[in-house]
C-alpha cells in the first residue's frame, strides 16, 4: 500500500517485512535483511530490524533502528518474517553459505541459522528486545536455541501464515533438483542436508537429535 522509504546502505539484502495489526498505533514495522559487519568477505550478519513507519506517508525513520536480533549468515539467508495469530513473529534462516549447507548448521540446534524462529516481540526481557515465548518446543533444552520453532532448512525465502487455520507456510530453494513448500510444525525436523524436500540428498551428513519430517511438494 505504501512506498517504502529507506537508506539503501549498510544493508546487502532486504527480504521480509512485516508489521501487526496495531503498528499504525505505535508504528512498528519489522524487517528481515542482511548486512555487511566487516570488510572480509564473508562478513555479514542475519538482522531482525525494527523500525517505525509513518502510516500517513509510508516512510521509515532511519533513526528508529533497533537491532532485535542478529547472526552470521552469507548465502542462503532465510529473512521472511510475518506474525501469527497469536501475535508471535515468525522469522525464517537459512543455512547461512551458498552451497548444500557449508557450516553444518542444518541440523545444530545451536544457531540460529537453518530455523523458523518465533519470539515476542511485544515483551521484551531484560536487555533483548523480545522474550522466548514459554511454549517454544526447545525453551530449557541444553544445547538448544530456545528461540528455535523449527529447524532443517536449507534456504527457506518465503513464509505465510494462513489467518484461517493459523498455519505457517514455508517455501524453500533445494539443493539440486526440487523445490518445495512445507506446512511447519511445531518442533519438526525437515532434514538439510539429508534431505531435499522428501529425497535423499547426503544421507551420511550428521544427524540432528530429531526424526525427519516429511515435506509438501
Amino acid at each position: 500500500r505504501y512506498p517504502v522509504v529507506l537508506q539503501r546502505r549498510p544493508y546487502n539484502r532486504l527480504d521480509g517485512f512485516a508489521g501487526w495489526e496495531d503498528w499504525v498505533q505505535n508504528g512498528f514495522v519489522f524487517i528481515g535483511a542482511n548486512g555487511r559487519f566487516g570488510e572480509g568477505r564473508m562478513d555479514f550478519n542475519n538482522r531482525l530490524l525494527r523500525y517505525r513507519m509513518d502510516p500517513e506517508t509510508g516512510a521509515i525513520d532511519p533513526a528508529s533502528r533497533a537491532v532485535i536480533l542478529e547472526w552470521h549468515s552469507h548465502g542462503h539467508n532465510g529473512l521472511a518474517v510475518a506474525f501469527g495469530n497469536d501475535r508471535m513473529l515468525y522469522m525464517t534462516s537459512g543455512d547461512g553459505t551458498s552451497d548444500c549447507d557449508e557450516w553444518d548448521t542444518g541440523q545444530d540446534l545451536t544457531r540460529l541459522n537453518a530455523k523458523v524462529l518465533r519470539l515476542d516481540v511485544d515483551n521484551p526481557s531484560g536487555e533483548q528486545l523480545y522474550s522466548v515465548p514459554k511454549d517454544n518446543p526447545f525453551v530449557g533444552q541444553p544445547n538448544m536455541r530456545p528461540e528455535t520453532w523449527a529447524y532443517g532448512f536449507r534456504n527457506p525465502w518465503r513464509m505465510h501464515i494462513d489467518r484461517v487455520t493459523n498455519e505457517i507456510w514455508v517455501g524453500e530453494n533445494g539443493q539440486d533438483l526440487w523445490e518445495y513448500a512445507r506446512v511447519i510444525r511445531k518442533g519438526a525436523n525437515y532434514g538439510c542436508p539429508i534431505v531435499e524436500g522428501n529425497h535423499e540428498l547426503q544421507p551420511l551428513r550428521k544427524r540432528g537429535p530429531h526424526p525427519i519430517s516429511k515435506a509438501l511438494i
